[in-house]
């Protein structure tokens, strides 16, 4: 019995004695340093964009790593840049933001700043190309610029935020130790390479295409101290983009005695009165149901005039001035 025992112990010493042999026989895996990555997130902010279209440029950040392996050699990464469509633009002809109310805002991301070259989802041409090469030593950070164009002449509403998101976007590289690579869509040649996603933090906008105003003015005309009531007509045109709501209101001038509107000159003041409706029923103001209302852009708004009768005026001319303001 007590020679088994010394079997065993002898058994399990070789046995543990082989195992440590085998621990320390087995080779140590090289570091993997030929490597990039993003850092952070893809985004563009295009501010407040007009109806002449509006420019921006973001920047995607990423960083590659050099040799680790203790040789001093440089490493030259060609590195492609895609980004493709957001939750709007799946489809669709252009890149477009949403006002998550049914009206969209067109836009693009190219390459470069004359805006000729879209960056578009794996497998579309052309694709955007860059190149960085790292020295031995540190990592080193670099950026691909992102260049965006908001297309001009859009019919959206005025003063709307934009936004679109679900962005996906994959940087693929390859890298060789004595020249760049030179690969079409960075999938293969080289001496190696491989690719990273990055998320969106979203593009956005605010669109804020001016609506305009323009007003005549009215006359009553060359005539003797009025024995009967005059009337006159003015036109306002509205300019907005479809879709747009607005409403114009007409101040109470610079002599209002607070009931009527008048006009200054030599003999003192002239009353007269300013309404929405050819019956002039409706005092033309500017506050709340008081004033004129519509969508988009109206060729006139007719201003209807009255000034009653008046015999005791004196000889002169008359005038006052009215402001016009245009709410949307």
């Amino acid at each position: 019995m007590s020679m088994r025992k010394g079997i065993d112990r002898w058994w399990s010493a070789w046995r543990a004695l082989l195992l440590v042999w085998v621990f320390f026989a087995a080779p140590a895996a090289p570091a993997h340093a030929q490597d990039c990555y993003v850092n952070g997130s893809f985004g563009m902010y295009f501010g407040a964009v007009s109806g002449s279209g509006r420019a921006a440029t973001s920047m995607l950040n990423y960083t590659c790593l050099p040799d680790y392996s203790g040789r001093s050699r440089t490493l030259y990464y060609q590195l492609c840049v895609y980004i493709g469509p957001g939750d709007w633009s799946l489809g669709q002809a252009t890149r477009r933001m949403s006002n998550y109310n049914g009206a969209y805002l067109h836009y693009d991301l190219f390459s470069d700043p004359a805006h000729t070259q879209l960056i578009g989802a794996p497998g579309s041409t052309p694709v955007y190309r860059v190149l960085t090469a790292v020295t031995p030593g540190m990592p080193q950070p670099a950026q691909a610029p992102v260049y965006g164009w908001v297309y001009p002449g859009q019919p959206v509403p005025a003063f709307a935020s934009f936004m679109e998101q679900g962005i996906q976007g994959l940087l693929r590289y390859r890298y060789s130790t004595n020249a760049f690579p030179d690969s079409a869509d960075c999938s293969s040649g080289g001496e190696g390479g491989a690719s990273v996603s990055f998320n969106s933090s979203g593009v956005l906008a605010s669109y804020e295409n001016a609506c305009k105003v323009a007003a005549t003015d009215m006359d009553f005309g060359r005539v003797d101290p009025p024995q009967n009531p005059l009337y006159a007509t003015a036109s306002i045109r509205v300019e907005c983009v479809p879709g747009t709501p607005w409403r114009v209101g007409l101040d109470n001038g610079q002599h209002f005695d607070g009931t009527t509107r008048r006009m200054a000159g030599p003999g003192g003041l002239v009353q007269y009165q300013l309404y929405l409706d050819e019956g002039r029923t409706r005092v033309w103001s500017n506050a709340g149901a008081d004033m004129a209302d519509g969508i988009g852009s109206v060729p006139a708004l007719t201003v209807y005039g009255k000034l009653p009768p008046q015999p005791e005026l004196e000889t002169g001319s008359y005038s006052d001035t009215i402001i016009v303001t245009m709410y949307y």
